[in-house]
């Protein structure tokens, strides 16, 4: 062994040793989230195919982009109920309803044989899949202490990042053989954790009392919500710079693909390209959270959204396979950076009493960045690759946003545990 080495290989081991404690240490209740969100997400079949499973069945393109609008606006109210749902029946109560009405709306699609009845149960689905993220991010948010944050959001992301990598390959196959099998194995894989959910997480904090399904308790319970976020100045800074952050994320899936085959590249090597996406957040992202979370998780934040702004301007100069590798290892770094901690970041600032309805406005800002993220396609179609710079420039706008948010003292409530 040369010097140095052992010196090198001994705080490596200490970390590895540290990082696997830490996640045996989470709670069972963690770690069944955790693989009822693999099992999910491997099972989330139809997605990948719907666009050509509707193409198949005579629906033209127009309507297509129709159906899949449907899903992304009733993405957009899901969070507002599951928001106050998580609240008012509990988290565990919200996810199972999530789960089940997503698994039986994904058949009903199948079953459909006209476009107002797929738009019509294309918006139901896009509710109703919506309505998990909130209750889930909020019930991890209860079970762990504010140290085990970071770590425990993390791993929710690799579950859905390892379910996402292994899923659609499955599907391929179950697609070639038979259309109907990709929403009945979706379906099937969604009550798994259905049941995995009922019979083995808590319910979670309740914090709204009274007669819960009165529209008086529910605008109530919202506007006092509403209020204390707009009250809570971090929190507000947080919403408008992930929003910023968010919207130049969304533009490496819809326009990347047009931009490399636009320079030259087959879509196998941009299907690479892609692919060292999700190999760099399986190998490292856990390390790097279980690292960076030592620091103040703003300025983790202001570097992570720094970097997906200049990976996503990087692309905008970038004309072969390799220039694309270095462009998407720099914007992963930074999607690693900024996802997970996010996360932890919003959990610290919601308040106990209000924690369900807090993450149902960040699942909502979610999907409004990736409702008008969606535009970078006509956009790139008009600017070229100039529209990397602009889309960068907006991550860069976000981590600037971020970066005021340094002036204001760090909130750390105590967390709440079940």
């Amino acid at each position: 062994m040369r010097p140095g080495c052992g010196m090198l290989a001994d705080p490596m081991r200490a970390f590895a040793v540290k990082l696997i404690a830490d996640i045996r240490d989470l709670p069972r209740s963690v770690h069944v989230l955790v693989g009822g969100q693999f099992i999910n997400r491997f099972g989330g079949f139809v997605m990948p195919f719907l666009a050509l499973y509707l193409s198949g069945r005579g629906i033209d393109m127009a309507h297509v982009a129709l159906v899949l609008g449907a899903i992304s606006l009733g993405g957009l109210l899901g969070p507002v109920v599951s928001g106050y749902l998580a609240d008012a029946i509990g988290r565990r109560n919200t996810i199972v309803v999530a789960l089940l009405s997503g698994a039986l709306t994904t058949i009903a699609l199948y079953h459909c044989v006209s476009l107002p009845q797929f738009l019509s149960v294309a918006f139901l689905h896009g509710f109703c899949s919506f309505l998990y993220g909130p209750a889930a991010n909020a019930l991890l948010t209860d079970l762990v202490t504010e140290e085990q944050r970071v770590i425990a959001f993390a791993l929710m992301r690799l579950a859905i990042n390892a379910g996402f990598a292994a899923g659609p390959a499955v599907a391929g196959l179950l697609f070639s053989r038979a259309p109907a099998l990709i929403f009945y194995g979706d379906a099937f894989t969604t009550m798994i954790f259905a049941l995995l959910a009922l019979l083995f997480l808590p319910h979670g904090l309740r914090s709204i009392a009274g007669r819960v399904t009165s529209p008086g308790v529910i605008w109530a319970s919202w506007r006092e919500a509403l209020v204390d976020m707009t009250c809570n100045r971090p929190f507000v800074i947080l919403i408008i710079s992930s929003l910023l952050m968010e919207i130049a994320f969304v533009q490496s899936f819809n326009v990347l693909a047009i931009a490399t085959t636009r320079h030259g590249l087959s879509p196998a090597e941009y299907g690479i390209v892609m692919g060292l996406n999700g190999v760099l957040i399986m190998g490292l992202e856990i390390p790097l959270n279980q690292w960076a979370r030592r620091f103040d998780l703003r300025r983790v934040l202001v570097i992570g959204f720094a970097l997906v702004g200049l990976g996503c301007a990087s692309f905008g100069f970038m004309r072969t396979q390799g220039g694309f590798f270095l462009g998407m290892t720099l914007f992963t770094v930074g999607e690693m950076l900024s996802l997970p901690i996010n996360m932890s970041y919003a959990s610290m600032l919601a308040p106990t009493a209000y924690r369900g309805r807090y993450f149902g406005l960040r699942s909502i800002i979610w999907a409004v960045a990736s409702m008008v993220g969606s535009s970078g396609v006509w956009f790139y179609g008009w600017m070229g690759d100039t529209w990397w710079y602009v889309a960068g420039g907006i991550g860069l706008l976000g981590a600037l946003v971020m970066m005021t948010s340094l002036a204001q003292p760090a909130v750390r409530p105590a967390p709440a545990t079940v």
